[in-house]
């Protein structure tokens, strides 16, 4: 008996000790996790919904977020019509920034290598919610423990025929596409890059690729548009 309440103690103790010490985050990029797609639309009215996205999880992607002293594109995660998470896209130029302030937001990550390099840093923040933050192969991202599960599932899915009605920003929202969404074989990527069509992924790329390569296509707009690429 002795026996079982001490392994008993120490899996609690090791449970507290994956979870962050301080609160879990409640918001990603000042919009409230678990606000509706239409309150993310109020908060980013350019939020547009990513291609890849399909009736059962949907990703909105902004050029920037709001509030950040470095300018930096980032995407909100969206299940059943509510945000879940988000993601943002870290370089040379943001890495610092981001990793210095997470830390100081939410303390020391429960792990954490190369922590001196912030652009090869792999860390990871747990919370007793499940909620989790990870910073890991130039990508923040924040996630519910709900959140997490579908995203999963999300990429597991990847290109099947079986789901080849993606759904639209009405079904995205709980309401009803009014024209039936055609049959697709290939998903076509339609990402501009300073004003021109972006090539499709290749068909083996899967959605996490996928997902990177389009942020680095936006990233770079994005320093163009700030004069810090010729």
């Amino acid at each position: 008996m002795r026996i079982v309440l001490t392994l008993a103690l120490v899996l609690m103790l090791a449970a507290t000790a994956l979870a962050a010490d301080s609160p879990a985050p409640s918001e990603f990029a000042d919009v409230p996790l678990g606000a509706s797609l239409q309150e993310l639309k109020t908060r980013y009215p350019d939020a547009s919904r990513n291609p890849d996205s399909d009736r059962h999880f949907q990703v909105y992607q902004v050029p920037t977020l709001h509030g950040a002293s470095v300018k930096s594109p980032g995407a909100f995660q969206i299940y059943q019509g509510h945000v879940v998470g988000g993601q943002i896209l870290l370089d040379s130029h943001n890495a610092q920034h981001w990793f210095d302030a997470t830390v100081a937001r939410y303390g020391k990550p429960d792990s954490c290598t190369y922590c001196d390099d912030p652009e090869s840093t792999t860390a990871v923040w747990h919370w007793e919610n499940g909620t989790s933050l990870k910073i890991e192969g130039e990508m923040l991202t924040e996630l519910t423990r709900e959140g997490a599960s579908e995203r999963s599932a999300w990429l597991a899915r990847g290109d099947t025929d079986e789901l080849a009605d993606n759904g639209d920003e009405t079904t995205d929202e709980g309401g009803v596409a009014s024209v039936p969404a055609p049959a697709r074989h290939k998903r076509q990527r339609k990402v501009g890059n300073h004003g021109g069509p972006a090539s499709s992924p290749p068909a083996h790329q899967d959605r996490s690729t996928a997902w990177l390569s389009y942020y680095k296509d936006m990233n770079s707009r994005l320093e163009h548009w700030l004069g810090l690429s010729k």
